[in-house]
C-alpha cells in the first residue's frame, strides 16, 4: 500500500478483511458491497427522512492518532468522538449536549462544551490530534484542541465571523473568507487548504507564519470549489459541486477535468463523459483511486484515474440520503449518509 506525503484519514492503515459479493455483480456494475451500520437507523433503506437519533446530519468522519472516530454535525452543532473499539457511542466534545437544543447553533469560543458553531462541513486531525473544522455559515476555520489540563478548547483559527473577500497573502487573523466549507490538511508543507466557496478559490493557510494565500481559482476560473484534496503526486484535486466535475490544478496554475462532463446525472463510464450532480466531499485512497460523496443524486461515485473511468459504488438493499461526507481508512469507507442520520461502513472494492 502506498503512503502519500499529506495527511487524510486514508493514511492510517489498519487490516480489515475485504468481502465481496461478486456473484451479486451485473454487467457493468459493480459487485454489491456488505454495508455495516455504525451509528443510526439501521432500516437500508428508510422511505421517509428518519428523525434525528444519535445523530443530526452528520457531514464528516475523521480518526484520529489514536483510532478514535471524529464526526461533525451540520445542523446538530456537535463535534462528536468515538472510542476506537466501541464506534457505534459517540459523545459530545464540542458544542450542546443536544442537537435540539434551542441555541445549539451560534458563534462561541472558549470551552468546548460551550462553544457554538454554525453548520459545520467537515474536519481534518493533525499529528498532535488538533482538530480544524470548516465553520462556514461562520464564514471562519475553528479550531479544537486539548489544553495542557486535559481541557478541550475551541477557538477561531482563520476568519472573524463575518463574510469577507479573498485578499491574497494575509495574516489568518485578519483573513476574510465566503463559506469556507472543506479543509484538508497538507502535511508535508505543513499547511491548511481550504476551498472558499463563496469567494471561488482554493485558499492556502501555513501553519507555521499563519499567512493565508491563493493557490487556485484565480488564473483558470473554478465553480464553486467544495472539496480539494491532494493526490499521491501531491497535486490539488478540486471537487466543484455546481460544475459537476472533478478537476486538478496544474503546476503553472492551468485547471485540468478528470471527471464530469458538467452536466447533472448519474452516468457512469469513460470520466469526461461521466456526470454528477452536487458532489459535496471526496477522499483519495493510497491506490489513487477518488471517492466522491455524490449529493443530490444520493450516491457514492469512484473515479479510477489508471482506467479513467468513473463507477458507482453498489450497496445492495442500502440507500443513502443526500451524503456529505467520505473517509477512507485502510481497506474500509466511511460515509456520513447524513440525511439518514447516519454512519455506514462499507469495504473499498477490488481493483
Amino acid at each position: 500500500m502506498t503512503s502519500f506525503p499529506f495527511r487524510s484519514c486514508s493514511l492510517v492503515v489498519t487490516v480489515y478483511t475485504l468481502v465481496l459479493f461478486a456473484n451479486n455483480a451485473t454487467a457493468g456494475e459493480m459487485p454489491s458491497l456488505p454495508v455495516e451500520v455504525l451509528i443510526g437507523p439501521t432500516d437500508p433503506a428508510p422511505e421517509e427522512t428518519p428523525d434525528p437519533g444519535p445523530l443530526r446530519t452528520p457531514f464528516a468522519v475523521e480518526f484520529d492518532s489514536q483510532n478514535r472516530m471524529w464526526i461533525v454535525e451540520f445542523d446538530g452543532g456537535r463535534v462528536m468522538r468515538c472510542e476506537p473499539n466501541d464506534f457505534s457511542n459517540p459523545h459530545v466534545i464540542a458544542g450542546p449536549e443536544s442537537a435540539t437544543e434551542p441555541n445549539a447553533l451560534g458563534y462561541v469560543d472558549g470551552p468546548a462544551r460551550s462553544a457554538r458553531f454554525n453548520k459545520l462541513h467537515n474536519l481534518m486531525i493533525d499529528s498532535n490530534d488538533v482538530l480544524y473544522l470548516s465553520d462556514h455559515a461562520n464564514h471562519s476555520v475553528r479550531r479544537l484542541m486539548e489544553s495542557e489540563d486535559g481541557k478541550w478548547v475551541v477557538d477561531t483559527y482563520a476568519g472573524n465571523g463575518k463574510r469577507g473577500p479573498a485578499v491574497d497573502n494575509v495574516d489568518r487573523r485578519d483573513a476574510t473568507f465566503h463559506e469556507p466549507i472543506s479543509v484538508t490538511l497538507d502535511v508535508k508543507d505543513n499547511r491548511l487548504l481550504i476551498a472558499d466557496i463563496g469567494n471561488q478559490v482554493i485558499r492556502s493557510l501555513d501553519l507555521s507564519s499563519g499567512m493565508v494565500s491563493i493557490i487556485a481559482g484565480q488564473k483558470s476560473k473554478l465553480k464553486d470549489p467544495r472539496a480539494v484534496d491532494l493526490d499521491g503526486e501531491r497535486r490539488l484535486l478540486v471537487l466543484e459541486r455546481n460544475g459537476n466535475r472533478l478537476r486538478r490544478v496544474e503546476s503553472n496554475g492551468d485547471i485540468t477535468t478528470l471527471a464530469g462532463s458538467g452536466k447533472k446525472g448519474t452516468a457512469d463510464g469513460d470520466a469526461k463523459q461521466a456526470s454528477f450532480n452536487g458532489p459535496k466531499h471526496m477522499d483519495v485512497a493510497p491506490d489513487g483511486r477518488v471517492y466522491i460523496a455524490d449529493d443530490v443524486n444520493h450516491l457514492v461515485r469512484v473515479y479510477d484515474p489508471e482506467t479513467d473511468v468513473v463507477q458507482t459504488l453498489n450497496l445492495g438493499d442500502y440507500t443513502l440520503r443526500r451524503p456529505h461526507g467520505v473517509c477512507v481508512r485502510g481497506d474500509q469507507l466511511y460515509i456520513a449518509d447524513s440525511f439518514n442520520h447516519r454512519i455506514l461502513r462499507i469495504p473499498l472494492p477490488a481493483k
